[in-house]
């Protein structure tokens, strides 16, 4: 599994190189963030894109009417084993995959660090609604767009040296839920804990997070 905001695909280009990535890479469920496909009429879209499919919720219009946002899942062979795929919420896309235990997906896009706090704690309140609902005996695991900092205090291996505000929200979320920040857990070399290359400044930052259950 793996996790990538895409900036956009809303060019069929782009979603095909996309899908080329997943194939070569052997990856079999990417969470998408950041499509930018808008599809109102339709709650969940399939879209088939070489030997992948593509399943995605709407992504919305900004005050300018730009598309913004958007979650997904690019799935390959597992596409067999899916069970059920519903919106949680424009920001939380939800999917169960049969197995022994069943494999809960999630797919999420959290606002900015700059982003008003009401806006962040909404997701955050929306994200906790859906984790409770998961079934006790599923695996479950997040894939997403956090948006979030993590320092040394709160993760093992971490980019950051500090855990800035988005960041504190999602270190609570990892201690309500006994999740893990899977990505943290590898003592890898710097230049490969970031996820996320700013375009206009060209800083670098690790921002997008794999979540999974503690099993105790």
């Amino acid at each position: 599994m793996a996790t990538y905001n895409a900036n956009t695909v809303r060019e069929e280009a782009r979603l095909e190189e996309l899908a080329n990535c997943v194939e070569e890479r052997g990856v079999e469920i990417l969470g998408v963030q950041e499509h930018r496909r808008v599809h109102t009429d339709q709650p969940i879209l399939y879209h088939k894109v070489g030997g992948c499919s593509f399943i995605t919720s709407s992504a919305w219009k900004n005050d300018a009417q730009a598309a913004t946002g958007g979650v997904g899942l690019m799935v390959r062979r597992v596409r067999r084993a899916l069970r059920r795929v519903q919106q949680h919420t424009d920001r939380i896309l939800v999917a169960d995959f049969e197995g022994n235990p069943v494999t809960t997906v999630m797919s999420v896009y959290s606002p900015t660090n700059a982003a008003p706090v009401e806006d962040v704690e909404k997701f955050y309140d929306e994200l906790r609604t859906a984790i409770h609902h998961v079934p006790a005996h599923n695996f479950l695991v997040i894939l997403g767009d956090f948006n979030a900092r993590l320092g040394p205090e709160d993760a093992p291996f971490t980019y950051h040296n500090n855990t800035n505000r988005n960041g504190e929200y999602l270190s609570a979320l990892l201690t309500e839920h006994e999740l893990l920040a899977a990505n943290t857990l590898f003592r890898k070399r710097m230049g490969k804990r970031w996820t996320f290359q700013d375009r206009a400044s060209g800083m670098l930052r690790q921002l997008d997070y794999i979540l999974v259950l503690v099993v105790t």
